[in-house]
């Protein structure tokens, strides 16, 4: 990723900080597909995920709705996480 983006991962990376710093929950979402909401969906925060064998694929509707239930609920304020279902 270094080699595509340069300078700017550093900026991303400052950017997350800052946004982490001031109590925002940064989502890093897998692969999209096209689906319906999964009643299964979760968020793992992205220390606790294990290295999957083959790269998770979600919903864009699941990951809206953990968006909008995160905006409700803050309940990973601060963190990363990764939405699953």
């Amino acid at each position: 990723m270094r080699t595509f983006v340069g300078a700017e991962l550093a900026e991303k990376a400052e950017a997350d900080r800052i946004a982490l710093d001031a109590g925002a929950t940064e989502f890093h979402a897998p692969d999209l597909k096209d689906g319906p909401l999964s009643p299964g969906r979760r968020l793992v925060p992205l220390a606790d995920l294990p290295r999957p064998l083959l790269p998770p694929r979600i919903s864009r509707a699941t990951v809206a709705a953990l968006m909008l239930d995160e905006a409700q609920t803050s309940g990973h304020g601060g963190e990363t996480v990764v939405p699953l279902s």
